[in-house]
C-alpha cells in the first residue's frame, strides 16, 4: 500500500510538472568503465532529486538530452601538457578538461559534452550539476539540491571547464585526530569505508584528481592493509589518485616507521615497502627528518632515499614524493653536514623524487610579512618552488587550516585564508606549477568552505566565451545570493586582513604553544604569531615602556577589532517566520565562526589589561581593583561557551568522534575539537593571569612525551 501512495504522489509531481523528462545519452563504454558508470549512476540520482521528474539512461524521446561522448582509449592515454613539457620523470595523469555546448534537435533540448578521458567526462558532468545547474557539494556529508520547476539552462551556451593543475586534491592530516583519522586506520570500525567512500566522493564531485593523508604507527598491520586495498581500489575506480604519508622515521606523532631500529635499516625499509605496496598507490609522501625542527643526518638520509626510490622503481608503479618543510635549514637542530657524493646515477635517481613545497597558516607564500616557524615570512618557499620546478615533478602544498593553538582549537574562523589560497593558485598558475594539494585540518566552524573554495578554484570556467570572475568570497556570494550576507563577510574578511594580519593583531589572538612557555631558548622555537616578550614576562618583569606601547597600541586595536566585527553582526537579523534551509543552517555557522572570532579579541583585550594592570601596580606599589578586567573575560568567554554549545549540535561527525576525550590511534586521544568544547585555552588564559603561573604544565592537555615520540 505504501508503495502504490509513493507511485501515485511521483505520478502527480510528473503530471504537475508536464512533459519535461531528462536523459542521459551513454555509449557502451563509458557504461563498461568504473570511473564513468559511477558517476552516470551518481548524476541521474542527483538530476532526479533535483527535478522531480524522469531521468533515464538511453531515452531518446526525453525533452532533455545530455549526450555523452565516446572516449578513445589512446588519445586519454597520450601525455598531457605537463607531463610533455617536463624535462624529468613526470607521472602522467590523463587530460581532463571539458567543453559543453547546447542546442534544440526536433523540439529536444540537447546538451553534448566533449572530453577526451573517462576522467574528463566524470568532472564535465559534475561541474555542470555544480557550476550551471544550482548544485553545492560544500561538505562530504552535506549537499545543497535545487528544486526546479524547469530545466535552468536554454540552447545556445556553451560552457568549459579547464583544469589548472593535473594533480590537485588534500592531504587529510591524519596525525591529528580529524573527522576520518579512525575511518582510515581501523577498517573494523562502524562504517569506515564507507565513511572514506563519501570523502573519496566530494573529492571527484568537486573536480579533484589526488586524495592522501598520514598513516599511523598504531594501526594493525595485519588487518590494515586490506583496508587499504579497498580504499585505494574505489579511487581507481572514480578515477582519482591515491597517496600514503609516512616516513623514514620520523619519531613524532605516531607516524608510521618505514625503520625503527638502527640495524638493518634496509631490510626493515624493504619489509614495509613489499608490504605497502600491496595497496597499489600512486604516490608515497615520504618524511625524511625526524622531525619537523630536526633533520638528522643528511649523507645516511640519502642513502636510504636513493635505496627507496630505486626499489620503487623495479618493484611498483608508485612515485615516491618528498615535503619541504617551511622550517629554514639553519633554524634544525641536530643537522650533520657531511658530504653525499653525487653520481650520474645517483641525480639521475633523485630527479624520480617528486616534491612538495609546504607553507602554514593564513598566510601566502608571497606575501611580505608571515611569521611562522622561525621566519619572517615563506618566499624562501616561493623561491624552493621555482628552483625545484626545473629539476623535478614539484607541487605546492599549502595549507586551509592548522590545528593546535592557531585557528581550529581556540576556535576561530580566520577568512583570509580563502584570499591567501586564492593568490598562490593564481601565483602557481602564473608559474605553471603542476600540482596543487591542500594540506586540509579539519571542516568544521566553516572551515568546509576554504576547502570546497579551493577544489573549485583549482578550474578556469569559461560561459559563453566569458571566463569566470574569480575573488575570495565568490562561494559565498553564490550560496547566499541576494542577501546582504555576501557583503557582511567580505567586510568581515577585510577587518580580519587589516587587524589580524596587517596589524599582525595574531600574536594576541592565537593560545600559547608548549615551545611558547617552556623557558629554554634551545626549545622555545616560534611557530606562529606571538608577542615579543612573553605573558609571563609581562605580569611579573615588563617595565612602564612596554606595558605603555601595549596600552597604546595593541589594546585598542583589539578593541576596535571586535567593536568593528561584531556591529556588522545586525546585518544578518534572522526572518520570522521563515522555515530554516540549508542555506540558512550554512549562514548560522559561518556567522557564529565569525562571531567566535571577535569574541576572542575581546577575551583577549580584557585579559591583558589584567595583566598590565596587576603589573603596573607592583611598579607604582599601590593597590588596584584589577579583578573587573577578569570578570569581563569569564563573562566573553560565556558568550562564547553558548556559541560552542550551540554548534556542537551541528557538528556533522559524531560527538565523541571528534570533540571528546577517547582512545585514538593518535598522540592525543581525543577529537580535534575537544579543547573548544570548554573553551580550554580561553579557561587557562584566565587562570594563567589570575594565578600568575606560566609553567606549560599548568592546565597542560597535551602529553607531549606521546606527542614527540617518546613514550606509546
Amino acid at each position: 500500500m505504501k508503495n502504490l501512495i509513493f507511485l501515485v504522489c511521483i505520478s502527480i509531481t510528473l503530471l504537475l510538472h508536464g512533459q519535461q523528462s531528462i536523459s542521459l545519452i551513454v555509449p557502451p563504454s563509458l557504461s563498461d568503465t568504473g570511473i564513468t558508470a559511477i558517476t552516470i549512476r551518481d548524476v541521474q540520482l542527483l538530476l532526479t532529486q533535483a527535478c522531480n521528474c524522469e531521468v533515464a539512461i538511453n531515452n531518446t524521446t526525453a525533452s532533455i538530452q545530455m549526450l555523452l561522448p565516446e572516449i578513445d582509449a589512446r588519445i586519454a592515454a597520450q601525455s598531457n601538457l605537463f607531463a610533455v613539457e617536463a624535462k624529468f620523470p613526470y607521472r602522467n595523469y590523463p587530460e581532463h578538461n571539458f567543453d559543453w555546448t547546447s542546442y534544440t534537435d526536433n523540439g529536444r533540448l540537447t546538451l553534448k559534452l566533449k572530453a577526451t578521458s573517462w576522467q574528463g567526462v566524470s568532472f564535465g558532468l559534475y561541474a555542470l550539476l555544480q557550476e550551471k545547474l544550482g548544485f553545492k557539494f560544500y561538505h562530504p556529508r552535506e549537499t545543497i539540491i535545487p528544486q526546479w520547476n524547469s530545466f535552468p539552462l536554454q540552447a545556445g551556451f556553451t560552457f568549459s571547464g579547464k583544469a589548472l593543475f593535473d594533480k590537485h586534491g588534500f592531504h587529510l592530516h591524519t596525525q591529528h585526530p580529524l573527522e576520518l583519522t579512525e575511518q582510515l586506520h581501523n577498517g573494523k570500525m562502524k562504517n569506515a569505508l564507507s565513511d572514506v567512500k563519501e570523502y573519496i566522493n566530494w573529492l571527484v564531485r568537486n573536480g579533484q584528481t589526488y586524495f592522501e593523508f598520514c598513516l599511523l604507527e598504531s594501526i594493525d598491520k595485519k588487518e590494515w592493509i586490506n583496508h587499504a586495498k579497498e580504499m585505494v581500489d574505489y579511487c581507481h575506480q572514480r578515477g582519482i589518485m591515491a597517496s600514503v604519508d609516512l616516513s623514514l622515521h620520523m619519531i613524532q606523532q605516531k607516524t608510521f616507521q618505514l625503520y625503527k631500529t638502527p640495524a638493518a635499516k634496509k631490510k626493515q625499509v624493504e619489509k614495509n615497502l613489499q608490504w605497502i605496496t600491496q595497496a597499489k598507490w600512486d604516490f608515497i609522501n615520504m618524511e625524511f627528518s625526524t622531525a619537523e625542527f630536526i633533520t638528522g643526518n643528511k649523507k645516511k638520509k640519502e642513502e636510504l632515499r636513493l635505496f627507496i626510490i630505486d626499489w620503487l622503481l623495479k618493484n611498483s608503479n608508485t612515485k615516491l614524493m618528498g615535503r619541504q618543510h617551511v622550517v629554514k635549514n639553519e633554524n634544525e637542530d641536530g643537522h650533520k653536514r657531511k658530504n653525499f657524493e653525487w653520481t650520474p646515477e645517483t641525480e639521475r635517481l633523485d630527479k624520480e623524487r617528486g616534491v612538495l613545497s609546504h607553507t602554514v597558516m593564513f598566510y601566502d607564500m608571497t606575501e611580505e610579512n608571515a611569521p611562522v616557524y622561525e621566519n619572517k615570512n615563506q618566499r624562501h618557499m616561493y623561491d624552493f618552488l621555482l628552483q625545484q620546478m626545473q629539476q623535478r615533478e614539484t607541487w605546492y602544498y599549502p595549507e586551509s587550516a592548522y590545528w593546535v593553538t592557531f585557528d581550529l582549537s581556540v576556535p576561530m574562523l580566520l577568512l583570509p585564508y580563502l584570499s591567501a589560497r586564492l593568490s598562490d593558485i593564481d601565483t602557481c598558475v602564473v608559474h605553471k606549477v603542476p600540482g596543487h594539494v591542500t594540506f586540509s585540518s579539519g571542516w568544521e566552524w566553516g572551515y568546509w568552505l576554504v576547502d570546497w573554495s579551493i577544489a573549485r578554484w583549482t578550474w578556469h570556467y569559461n560561459t559563453n566565451g566569458q571566463e569566470q570572475r574569480r575573488f575570495p568570497t565568490m562561494y559565498i556570494q553564490e550560496l547566499f545570493a541576494g542577501t546582504t550576507a555576501p557583503s557582511f563577510f567580505e567586510i568581515q574578511l577585510q577587518l580580519q586582513q587589516y587587524y589580524l594580519k596587517d596589524e599582525n593583531l595574531m600574536q594576541w589572538m592565537t593560545a600559547m604553544t608548549i615551545t611558547d612557555e617552556i623557558g629554554i631558548k634551545a626549545l622555545n622555537d616560534a611557530y606562529h604569531p606571538r608577542p615579543e616578550q612573553s605573558y609571563k614576562f609581562l605580569q611579573r618583569k615588563a617595565g612602564f615602556e612596554l606595558l605603555s606601547k601595549i596600552r597604546a597600541r595593541d589594546i585598542p586595536l583589539l578593541d576596535s577589532f571586535y567593536a568593528q566585527s561584531y556591529a556588522l553582526l545586525s546585518w544578518l537579523q534572522p526572518k520570522e517566520g521563515i522555515a530554516a534551509t540549508a542555506q540558512d543552517t550554512v549562514l548560522n555557522e559561518l556567522t557564529e565562526g565569525v562571531l567566535i572570532t571577535s569574541l576572542r579579541a575581546k577575551h583577549r583585550s580584557n585579559i591583558l589589561q589584567y595583566i598590565l594592570c596587576k603589573r603596573e601596580a607592583k611598579l607604582e606599589k599601590k593597590k588596584c581593583d584589577c579583578k573587573p578586567w577578569l570578570e569581563n573575560a569569564a563573562s566573553t568567554r560565556g558568550a562564547a561557551q553558548q556559541i560552542v554549545s550551540q554548534r556542537e549540535r551541528y557538528y556533522r561527525y559524531p560527538l565523541p568522534l571528534i570533540a571528546d576525550k577517547r582512545w585514538d590511534h593518535t598522540s592525543y586521544h581525543f577529537g580535534y575539537l575537544y579543547p573548544v568544547s570548554k573553551l580550554h585555552f580561553w579557561n587557562r588564559e584566565e587562570q594563567q593571569a589570575q594565578k600568575n603561573k606560566y609553567s606549560p604544565l599548568f592546565m597542560n592537555i597535551w602529553n607531549m612525551f606521546r606527542i614527540a615520540g617518546i613514550i606509546d
